[in-house]
């Protein structure tokens, strides 16, 4: 049997269907770094019993668009890490909390980064309990300069704790030029 002419007709639609333009879905507008995305807390975090490297889960509120395409959808998940922990001790010892929001997972399993908005100070006050501060915001550490994260509360004497439904700000990325989006007061 001759293998050569199968061969060579196989080999020739292959070349065709590798010449040929396959169509490309149209690429949706870039999103804007400085994009406000609203976020909120999936479950609650406790000083009381969270360590520095667990991570927390949280969801979009709405869906983000850039032009008439939805880049983020609604409910979009996200994942942050718990980067300091501390629970409250003995002698007035407070709880200290600190939570990093990371990234979003896009519907088609990808990573988006996010950074924290530092720009709003109050999206939902707390309720009359300890619990929570007065309002949310990340509040510059002395000797450190910027906030490390997206909670950085000291309650004397008290544990922090980060209730499920919070709602805060990030921008969808990560990259150093999203520090262009944050307001910096001057000092």
């Amino acid at each position: 049997m001759n293998w050569r002419r199968p061969l060579a007709a196989l080999a020739a639609s292959l070349t065709i269907g590798a010449a040929s333009p396959s169509p490309k879905a149209p690429k949706p507008p870039a999103l804007d770094p400085c994009t406000v995305v609203a976020v909120e807390m999936l479950e609650t975090v406790d000083s009381s019993d969270a360590r520095a490297g667990d991570f927390f889960r949280f969801q979009t509120v709405n869906a983000v668009t850039a032009g008439a395409a939805v880049t983020i959808p609604a409910r979009t998940l996200g994942y942050g890490e718990v980067t300091i922990a501390s629970p409250a001790g003995r002698q007035g010892h407070a709880g200290v909390l600190v939570l990093d929001p990371r990234y979003l997972v896009l519907p088609n399993g990808k990573h988006l980064g996010v950074v924290l908005n530092h720009n709003t100070d109050s999206l939902q006050k707390s309720g009359a309990t300890d619990s929570a501060p007065s309002y949310l915001g990340a509040l510059p550490i002395p000797g450190v300069g910027a906030a490390l994260g997206v909670f950085n509360y000291f309650h004397r004497g008290k544990n922090v704790v980060v209730p499920r439904g919070l709602l805060f700000t990030v921008f969808p990325s990560d990259d150093p030029s999203v520090e262009r989006c944050q307001d910096h007061p001057a000092e």
